[in-house]
């Protein structure tokens, strides 16, 4: 006899779903054969088996119908004057609100914590990227950088030539990094080389401070590859190389009770051989029916409404270069 399967709060079986026996003897009801009603209790439920870095506060809460997902970060304000707060000073600060809708699978609920956690840890190292210009300094990887305007008034300047040339590409670099810190730490040259193919190598050392708080980077050292020894190419290169180490970090540590899915330890074919257990079957003609059924009705929830407007019309104009019948996927007097 099949003993009974716990669900979590908000999830519901459909009507005859089969269970499934898997290779260690145990059944269970994988996903696709759930229905989900999420409610911020739920949601809250699912937060609280959900481990990372105690500084990421991640909330739930609920405006109208709408449940809704918040990062608050324990941290310092990038962008504090030293005059007015202390440097040990720490704030509660919130990133973007994610929406959650009731009918998405609880794994998917669960993927939203982990990304919105990246993206929040990804928003502090961008503002933690620091380049000394002209007396003043800068952090152009940040997210506060008025788009609009810079659309409407970006000019590049005029590179005016000089000596550079006759600079080792040792000396180059080396006077590239002088003008950049990183999360309060300084980075130094180890070794630069040129490939065959024209595209260099170039290994930094980071050296972290008191005042230094990210975890990846102790003792670290950033292996590059950039086409050209400036202070535009290597910026990008260490941006990118610094917000996938942050990335790796949250993908090793963020677990659901105690499990880290995302861990670049977890073996793929072990996953891979796990989702192809809760799929390999025949399915009863009754269900099949109620599993299509249910299917296209979550399906049409996911159906954004569409109003006339300019926008419309853009949406139109697109989706008509790739539908030859002519149907759209929404209703709408555009």
């Amino acid at each position: 006899m099949v003993k009974e399967i716990a669900l979590r709060l908000g999830e519901k079986v459909m009507p005859k779903a089969p269970k499934i026996l898997l290779s260690n003897g145990d059944y269970c009801i994988p996903q696709h054969y759930l229905t989900y009603h999420h409610t911020l209790q739920s949601v809250e439920a699912l937060i609280c088996d959900i481990d990372y870095d105690p500084r990421y506060v991640v909330f739930a809460a609920q405006e109208s119908e709408s449940i809704y997902i918040q990062v608050g970060v324990i941290g310092h304000d990038n962008y504090h004057k030293k005059s007015k707060h202390k440097a040990n000073d720490v704030k509660l600060l919130f990133g973007r609100k994610w929406r959650v809708e009731p009918e998405l699978p609880t794994s998917e609920i669960i993927q939203t914590v982990f990304l919105a956690i990246k993206k929040s840890r990804e928003h502090e190292v961008r503002e933690l990227f620091k380049i000394q210009l002209e007396n003043s300094t800068t952090t152009p990887f940040n997210t506060h950088i008025d788009l609009p305007l810079m659309a409407e008034f970006y000019k590049p300047k005029k590179i005016t030539t000089n000596q550079e040339a006759l600079k080792t590409s040792t000396q180059t670099v080396d006077e590239i990094l002088a003008l950049i810190t990183y999360d309060h730490s300084t980075l130094s040259l180890q070794s630069v080389q040129q490939r065959s193919n024209g595209i260099w190598l170039v290994d930094i050392n980071v050296h972290q401070t008191t005042r230094s708080t990210l975890p990846e980077m102790v003792d670290a050292t950033l292996y590059l590859m950039v086409e050209s020894l400036t202070l535009n190419s290597l910026s990008r290169a260490l941006i990118a190389e610094v917000v996938r180490l942050s990335d790796h970090h949250v993908d090793q540590h963020f677990s659901y009770k105690g499990f880290h899915r995302f861990d670049p330890a977890i073996d793929i074919t072990n996953i891979a051989d796990l989702s192809q257990q809760t799929r390999q079957h025949e399915l009863a003609v009754h269900f099949e029916r109620e599993f299509s059924k249910t299917n296209q009705q979550v399906d049409l929830k996911r159906i954004p409404t569409v109003k006339a407007g300019l926008l419309a019309q853009k949406h139109k104009h697109i989706i008509e270069q790739f539908l030859t019948d002519k149907i759209h996927p929404y209703s709408t007097d555009i």
